[in-house]
């Protein structure tokens, strides 16, 4: 339930959908706001590869490949969900 004023009910009376139109901009609001991301990265060496939504989740340096005393170079890069 929505509480108008005089002036906003006018307005609103006026459009088609009025409960669509706030739907809408509650979710596009919310979209803009939290903005999911995912990232990755792969072992250049091995081909190890990570992903996780927590950037901390993903390594700068192979563990695998660190341990046998190997270079560590790993690539990392993110995508927004609505590229995944």
């Amino acid at each position: 339930m929505i509480t108008l004023c005089p002036t906003s009910y006018e307005k609103a009376s006026k459009m088609t959908n009025f409960s669509a139109w706030v739907r809408r901009k509650l979710l596009d609001d919310e979209q803009t706001e939290h903005q999911v991301r995912k990232f990755y990265a792969e072992c250049s060496r091995c081909k190890t590869t990570w992903s996780s939504y927590n950037r901390s989740r993903v390594p700068y340096s192979c563990p695998g490949c660190l341990k046998a005393g190997h270079n560590p170079n790993v690539a990392q890069w993110t995508e927004e969900e609505g590229d995944v």
